[in-house]
């Protein structure tokens, strides 16, 4: 008996068993590539009405000089690209490989589900002239139940042909997910799904019930391993977190998020259970602050309490206190300096802080907060821009009563007005002191874009503070609009929030001070829209001042326009500004609300959890 029809035989034997199974298999057959298939049934008096479906099946012998070892269970067989080929462009089948020995002794079989997703993966990518293919393949299990199995899901997975190709949007789309798996899922333990090591068919259900087979890998997570709200306060010393978050990782081991830079991995045995705190410089200042304060009461034995559980004093670790303390220090400094230069301290959890910029800030401490010269070489004295990673604190340097010394002071801190004055440079050069702008005016959109220490709530009394009253309103609206253009250049949601307010409060200013003012109100509007609050009553008010609007009004049709663009009003707003001069049309388009046009808010606030 030759060796194909010894392997044929042991897989006919172990097919056989199956009462849902028949198998159709011969050697030395003239079908090309496959020798056969197995039909399957749904009862197992297997007639017509309860055969389900069939499957293609390869059977390949050898012999070996060594016997197989009754305890391995996976063999790698190489496979000709022809054959694979073949299996993934008819929705696959199965390939047994039998090894033997000589005269069909110790015989032993192995399998492999070829279904075109798992092909695609081991051929794609790889050069032409490559002729096989190294596949593992698993120990034909002996319970029945399992062979069965194995050819359902075979049967399954002919779906793979049908795949489109792209399965994030397919994952956006569908309404549920079927999963066919030999292995199926533990509910007490995360069970990840592989092609490479797994057999398995994902169907994704989408509307209109159309069933479409996806090529993903997939990990499947009981509700104990996905991070969700705990609902109970974890304390150490006095500091307390009410809204932590955990997930089991293993199951003796439950991850704790207090914060984004602070973790507690706790893990059980027998019956104890043992705390490991994980602590990073992530977050804002004064949620290190707060980290940090964990930490320390920790390191100084203060008992871990969570929720209404034992709360047993720990052993404490001086020298770690000693460290923590130090860095603690350091963020009481920085949250200080922000406090003083009125800077919002979410947009701290956006820098990264390395030695250089450390020092800087500390050293700008000492002058600032500290009122304290601080060593500089730098002459004269004058504005000076301090990059801070992205963004940058605008300050005036000059020097101090010793030598090699210099100040630092904050030219948007009202207290500090009296320290310096405001110059322009007049036609012939030289330098003109003037009383009726703020320090605003000297700054650019492109500039309040990064410049963190604006101080933006002191906005409106910087206007309201100057002696000339026109000249207050006329500033103050150009001000507005710088703000909307640095709203739309900010990079950050805080940034751009904080921007936006701004620009909100002193236009809220304006219309109280001249409240017939029509540009004000746009302007009120446009900063709504970028904020994402243009709701239904303020696009009824929009239109019906637009309605009526004043003929003999120089701005009306640039006014209109506006109201269009806000509106989102195209073909309108086409008509509009055919009629528009072409200074009108250079207006419009250098005015912040053109940005506006076909355009979606962007977010403005960066949430931390």
């Amino acid at each position: 008996m030759s060796v194909e029809l010894f392997a044929v035989t042991a897989v006919v034997d172990r097919i056989a068993a199956c009462p849902l199974l028949a198998p159709e298999i011969k050697s030395g057959d003239k079908v090309p590539i496959t020798d056969g298939h197995i039909d399957f049934y749904s009862s197992a008096r297997k007639s017509n009405m309860s055969h389900v479906g069939r499957v293609p099946v390869q059977v390949k012998g050898r012999a070996t000089a060594t016997k197989v070892k009754a305890s391995r269970d996976s063999q790698s067989f190489p496979i000709e690209r022809e054959v694979l080929q073949f299996f993934r462009n008819h929705g696959g089948g199965i390939y047994f490989y039998v090894p033997m020995r000589k005269g069909g002794a110790q015989r032993e079989v192995f399998y492999v589900i070829l279904l075109p997703f798992k092909i695609g993966r081991l051929v794609d990518g790889k050069p032409d002239t490559q002729r096989s293919f190294s596949v593992k393949m698993r120990r034909l299990p002996e319970e029945v139940p399992q062979i069965e199995a194995i050819v359902r899901l075979t049967w399954n997975g002919r779906v793979q042909t049908s795949n489109p190709g792209d399965n994030d949007v397919l994952l956006d789309q569908a309404e549920s997910l079927t999963v066919h798996s030999l292995d199926g899922f533990d509910e007490n333990r995360p069970t990840r799904l592989a092609l490479a090591d797994t057999d398995y068919v994902v169907v994704a259900h989408l509307p209109g019930g159309l069933e479409v087979a996806m090529d993903i890998d997939l990990e499947v997570l009981p509700r104990e391993y996905l991070e969700r709200d705990l609902a109970v306060s974890i304390k150490c010393g006095e500091v307390e977190f009410t809204n932590a978050r955990g997930r089991r990782l293993q199951a003796d081991t439950t991850l704790i998020r207090l914060s984004s830079g602070l973790k507690i991995r706790l893990r059980a045995d027998a019956g104890a259970i043992s705390a490991h705190l994980d602590l990073t410089r992530e977050g804002s200042f004064r949620a290190q602050a707060k980290n940090f304060d964990f930490m320390l009461a920790a390191a100084s034995g203060s008992p871990l309490q969570i929720g209404d559980g034992p709360n047993e004093p720990q052993a404490g670790d001086p020298g770690l206190q000693t460290e923590l303390r130090s860095i603690r220090q350091e963020i009481s400094c920085l949250t200080d300096l922000f406090d003083e230069l009125g800077i919002d301290d979410g947009l701290s959890s956006e820098l990264q802080l390395d030695d250089d910029l450390r020092r800087m800030l500390l050293a700008m401490h000492e002058g600032l907060v500290q009122d304290q010269p601080v060593r500089g070489n730098s002459d004269g004295t004058g504005r000076y821009d301090f990059s801070v990673g992205d963004y940058k604190i605008m300050a005036i340097v000059m020097p101090a009563e010793e030598p090699g010394f210099r100040r630092i002071i904050d030219p948007f801190d009202p207290t500090k007005r009296d320290r310096f004055q405001i110059y322009r440079i007049d036609d012939d050069g030289s330098p003109e002191l003037i009383d009726w702008a703020t320090v605003y005016e000297s700054v650019t959109a492109e500039e309040m874009a990064m410049i963190l220490n604006l101080r933006l709530n002191n906005l409106v009394d910087s206007y309201a503070n100057l002696e000339d009253r026109q000249a207050a309103l006329t500033r103050a609206n150009y001000t507005v609009l710088r703000l909307l253009t640095a709203a739309d250049i900010a990079s950050s949601g805080v940034q751009r929030a904080n921007l936006l307010n701004g620009a909100l409060s002193l236009c809220q200013w304006l219309m109280t001070e001249d409240p017939d003012s029509l540009v004000h109100r746009v302007n009120s509007w446009q900063i709504l829209h970028r904020r994402g609050e243009l709701g239904d009553d303020v696009r009824r008010e929009i239109r019906a001042t637009r309605r009526g609007l004043p003929c003999d009004d120089a701005q009306a049709r640039e006014l209109e326009a506006c109201m269009l663009i806000l509106l989102g009003d195209e073909a309108e707003l086409e008509v509009v500004i055919e009629e528009l001069t072409e200074v009108q049309v250079k207006n419009l388009r250098s005015w912040p609300v053109w940005a506006l046009r076909n355009s979606e808010p962007k977010p403005v606030l960066a949430i931390e959890n």
